[in-house]
């Protein structure tokens, strides 16, 4: 089975990645440079500054993400341009994750670039277009924690009943499985 690369989504998504990367790389140089050490709260001057950094250089690293692939298919190299194409796909890292760390209200050009990021979302795969959404309509920054005690007991709660519940399918799993052998 030959699987083929559609050029042109490729360029199409690049081409708004672009405009979402050029957007987001304004707004980081329009704010102040760093002054501090890192541990102000969510919405701090500095806290603004990483989250702006990490919205450019994961929407930068799609779009370079992209063209990689766009550049193997373009040279012939099917199995490469395949394999980068696959890469292609993961959502952007920090998108829209930096914003996280944000104050709010958010600038015009980072709301214009998630818009752009959100009209793409469908080629990275489910949830992003929902984060995005989320990210828009959040009324403060939520990042890092205020409490990190709190933080790290709550997601050890969170992990282990993740686990837990892994390990229940994976018990139903192997019963369905051991279960289903005679059948086949």
């Amino acid at each position: 089975m030959t699987h083929s690369i559609d050029l042109e989504e490729l360029a199409f998504v690049a081409t708004v990645m672009e405009r979402a990367h050029r957007l987001l790389d304004a707004e980081e140089k329009k704010l102040p440079p760093r002054t501090a050490d890192g541990l102000e709260g969510p919405g701090s001057p500095h806290q603004t500054l990483l989250g702006a950094g990490e919205l450019a250089r994961g929407v930068d690293d799609a779009v370079r993400r992209i063209a990689l692939a766009v550049g193997y298919a373009c040279a012939g190299l099917h199995s490469h341009a395949l394999r980068a194409a696959h890469h292609a796909h993961a959502a952007p890292r920090s998108v829209p994750g930096g914003t996280d760390r944000m104050a709010r209200p958010l600038s015009s050009g980072t709301i214009e670039a998630l818009k752009l990021v959100r009209q793409v979302s469908d080629f990275f795969g489910e949830g992003l277009r929902e984060h995005i959404d989320r990210s828009l309509a959040a009324p403060e920054a939520t990042w890092p924690p205020a409490d990190w005690k709190q933080y790290d007991e709550e997601r050890m709660k969170s992990a282990a009943s993740v686990a837990s519940a892994g390990s229940v399918a994976s018990r139903l799993g192997h019963h369905e499985s051991v279960t289903a052998a005679p059948d086949q």
